[in-house]
């Protein structure tokens, strides 16, 4: 194939036709004798070459190439023009028209003659974010588009839209009816949107809706129409889910007019609106600004101090009181931290953060033996005392659980008859009948299970007839204003929650006793121990010491 063959190429309907029937995809052919080689018009217009018809393209395509991939593709490239490769199959980044760095995967072959020399060298370079351009399960634009926007020179509102506790509802209802559920969800953005608005499915459970050049009115109007049209779905069988969700927003380019910004602050208020006004829309704020960069700070300072032998941390003890001798019987452990850049973290706060970014199991795993090592070095002093520490589902679920905790009672040589392991967040459970079997296995060892927050949902009921239990913990919602007026019906309920324990055998835990009027009531309602601020305060080991010395005197 000489001369005219290969011009007969380079012009070649063929040629015109792939070169035109992508968007993502691009085709190249040069002539090796001569080095000159034409390029599709899609990746002229692309990549801001200039022209089709490039000498010692492969020099002037290296500019093209990032400087961390450059070495990658010479050496690929190289190979092929010096005949020892016959095929060139690479993948770097290459940039744009417009600036911007993109992956792409470059194929080519080197065609020879009959007496095998190399004439010409075709191929195909794909744009590898151009593979993923729309979402297989909702048909949407995926977020690889976002980088055909330009925020910096349009002014608009940016959503980004998530569903509130959407592994609950596919742990409910089964990722089946999960995707049916995002797939009728997609629609209902989609249909609601003004014309010229672009959806994108973000990720998960999360949508991004562009709305170029639109008043925060309209974007209000279309936020609240969809939170009506998605409250309650009627899937295929019929079951009916209720659908909350939230949003971030980001006005640009006032905000925000670079893309990776825009999505990070999207992001921070998405994450601000579902932990702080679950169900609302929350534009971007310098004070959710500050809440993100303390809960980066929080992050750094908890693993810094799980690093250093957990310095920082420290049990609390609140004190169970016994209502007929009017003594201190045990108490219950809570975790306090103090970090070195921020001392004022609360539970709520820090836990949070913890169980977020999966370090809560070891925290709690600490937590655990230190409330067994604790129960045990006061036995000597002040005999046996009921100890007891929270323990969440997902804490449960850690395969090692049983074995740490039997563990440290060995190991320390504590009374397991006294240590009360309490199941916090119990509607949270999901496979009760797992539960149970490991809630058996620890009573077989003498452990003590208890149901914390009883009474606080209709789970909390459910979980009774598969959990077996020892202590009810009554929640202190019905407790703390027992002496109002008005609030009798707060006292029907805790007496029929204490009569129910009775009758099925479990001891109860009243927490929330904050005055004496309080514990008047409560001291005479039969429960078997009394907790609240009207006795202490949660206070450290030594102050908790001071109280068991002061109460054996």
């Amino acid at each position: 194939m000489e001369g005219d063959s290969v011009s007969d190429i380079f012009n070649n309907e063929l040629f015109e036709a792939f070169g035109a029937a992508s968007d993502h995809v691009y085709i190249y052919v040069c002539d090796m004798k001569t080095n000159i080689s034409r390029w599709s018009r899609a990746a002229v217009d692309y990549f801001g070459l200039a022209g089709e018809y490039l000498e010692d393209a492969a020099n002037v395509w290296a500019q093209h190439v990032h400087p961390d991939d450059l070495k990658v593709y010479t050496e690929d490239i190289e190979g092929v023009f010096s005949g020892k490769n016959q095929y060139h199959d690479c993948q770097y980044r290459a940039r744009n028209a417009s600036g911007g760095y993109v992956w792409v995967e470059c194929k080519g072959s080197v065609i020879r003659d009959g007496e095998g020399n190399p004439i010409i060298f075709a191929g195909l370079m794909t744009r590898i974010d151009g593979q993923s351009k729309y979402d297989s399960l909702t048909g949407l634009l995926t977020t690889q588009e976002i980088h055909h926007f330009d925020f910096s020179s349009q002014s608009g509102i940016a959503l980004l839209i998530g569903m509130d506790g959407f592994r609950k509802i596919i742990s409910n209802y089964g990722y089946n009816n999960g995707d049916e559920i995002l797939i009728r969800f997609s629609r209902e953005i989609s249909d609601l949107c003004r014309p010229g608005w672009k959806v994108l499915r973000f990720s998960g459970d999360e949508f991004l809706v562009i709305a170029f050049a639109s008043n925060l009115q309209e974007v209000t109007d279309f936020y609240e129409e969809l939170c009506r049209e998605t409250d309650m779905m009627i899937l295929e069988d019929g079951r009916r889910v209720g659908i909350s969700i939230s949003a971030g927003g980001v006005l640009f380019p006032q905000d925000a007019d670079i893309r990776e910004i825009l999505i990070n602050k999207l992001e921070h208020s998405l994450e601000y609106a579902k932990n702080n006004q679950r169900g609302s829309m929350v534009f971007f704020s310098e004070e959710i600004a500050r809440k993100h960069e303390r809960g980066l700070v929080l992050r750094e300072d908890l693993k810094q101090c799980m690093k250093n032998d957990f310095k920082g941390f420290e049990l609390f003890f609140q004190p169970f009181i016994d209502p007929v001798s009017g003594t201190i019987a045990g108490g219950e452990s809570l975790l306090r931290w103090k970090g070195e850049r921020i001392k004022d973290s609360y539970p709520m706060e820090f836990v949070k953060v913890l169980e977020d970014y999966g370090d809560i199991n070891e925290v709690g795993f600490w937590v655990m033996e230190q409330a067994i090592k604790q129960q045990a070095a006061w036995r000597s002093t002040y005999g046996e005392l009921q100890i007891s520490f929270n323990v969440s589902y997902q804490q449960f679920l850690n395969d090692t659980f049983e074995e740490r905790a039997i563990s440290c009672v060995e190991k320390y040589g504590a009374n397991p008859n006294y240590i009360i392991i309490e199941l916090t967040e119990s509607c949270q459970v999901e496979a009760p009948q797992e539960l149970a079997a490991m809630f058996g296995r620890l009573r077989e060892r003498g452990f003590k299970m208890a149901l914390d927050d009883f009474g606080t949902a209709y789970a909390s009921m459910e979980m009774l007839k598969w959990l077996p239990v020892d202590y009810i913990k009554v929640e202190h919602s019905f407790i703390r204003e027992l002496a109002q007026p008005g609030h009798d019906i707060d006292y029907v309920i805790v007496d029929s929650l204490l009569e129910m324990c009775r009758r099925l055998g479990y001891n109860s835990i009243i927490e929330g006793v904050e005055n004496s009027k309080v514990a008047d009531i409560v001291g005479e309602m039969n429960a078997t121990l009394l907790q609240g601020y009207h006795y202490s305060h949660p206070v450290c080991q030594k102050d908790f010491e001071k109280l068991l010395d002061k109460d054996r005197k």
